[in-house]
């Protein structure tokens, strides 16, 4: 354990462990969340419309967030704990480092947001045109018939997207009323009473076909979504931004009092061994 320190040093030591033991729990948290996503019997991933594996990986990406926390977490309290220089310094190196990359990795989405904004729109497009049916279950069909019951939206823009991707002018018809019918949109476009259902595996049925999809009704109507996913997408990810950047906030601040309290701890450290030498 080595000598005791004295003053703010050890009051810094003292901090240093609470704050990565808190850390500890940050990295529980993001480890519990990302194994619960992979292992949940049922999960529709609407993330996956975006079609970009950083997004529809974001499961085992909190996972190793995860597990690189609980690594960092014990580095600086076993160095706090043992008073180990080599650790401390190791520590303050790593924390600086992820520290530096968060600011910039917030910088570079402020600086080019609007062309992210026309990525993900591309991208969306690109898994648009790999959708199948409303009863296929690959990743793509499963993805934007949940993100579309879901959210409430149709299309990436409106409902008029669908008619210009391969599902349109390959689609089975569909017998309505006697009849049937080429679609101009999926049945999940179809407005549902309880949109949550999907998340709990179950698809539910629309409130009204025949209207929804413009059997003798003109369209857009109350009966279906004609508002885009991207606008959906949107509006869900600010509705959540408050939580998610309250989040950042104190783990940047945590961050920051784990360099200053390793710092202290460190100096204190070398400047006992220099009074002794």
């Amino acid at each position: 354990m080595g000598e005791s320190l004295d003053g703010c040093a050890q009051c810094a030591k003292i901090l240093m462990i609470v704050f990565n033991l808190i850390f500890f729990l940050i990295g529980a948290a993001f480890l519990g969340v990302g194994i619960w996503t992979i292992t949940d019997f049922y999960k529709p991933d609407i993330l996956a419309i975006m079609d970009n594996p950083a997004v529809t990986n974001g499961a085992y990406i909190l996972i190793a967030v995860g597990g690189f926390i609980f690594i960092l977490a014990g580095l600086g309290c076993c160095g706090a704990c043992c008073q180990n220089k080599c650790m401390l310094i190791l520590y303050f190196i790593i924390l600086l480092v992820v520290l530096i990359i968060q600011i910039a990795a917030f910088a570079v989405v402020l600086a080019f947001k609007g062309t992210v904004d026309s990525y993900l729109r591309s991208e969306m497009q690109d898994s648009m045109d790999r959708y199948q049916d409303i009863d296929a279950t690959d990743t793509y069909s499963t993805a934007w018939n949940a993100a579309q019951i879901f959210l409430g939206c149709c299309g990436i823009d409106n409902y008029t997207d669908w008619q210009g991707t391969d599902w349109h002018s390959d689609q089975t018809p569909t017998p309505v009323g006697g009849t049937t019918v080429t679609l101009d949109y999926p049945l999940s476009c179809c407005y549902v009473e309880d949109p949550s259902n999907i998340i709990n595996g179950d698809r539910p049925e629309p409130a009204n076909t025949t209207a929804c999809i413009g059997y003798n009704v003109a369209v857009p109507n109350e009966f279906m979504y004609d508002v885009g996913c991207y606008t959906s997408l949107k509006d869900f990810f600010m509705d959540n931004i408050l939580y998610v950047g309250a989040v950042g906030l104190g783990i940047a601040f945590i961050e920051i009092l784990g360099l200053v309290f390793s710092m202290c701890i460190f100096l204190e450290l070398k400047k006992k061994d220099s009074a002794v030498a």
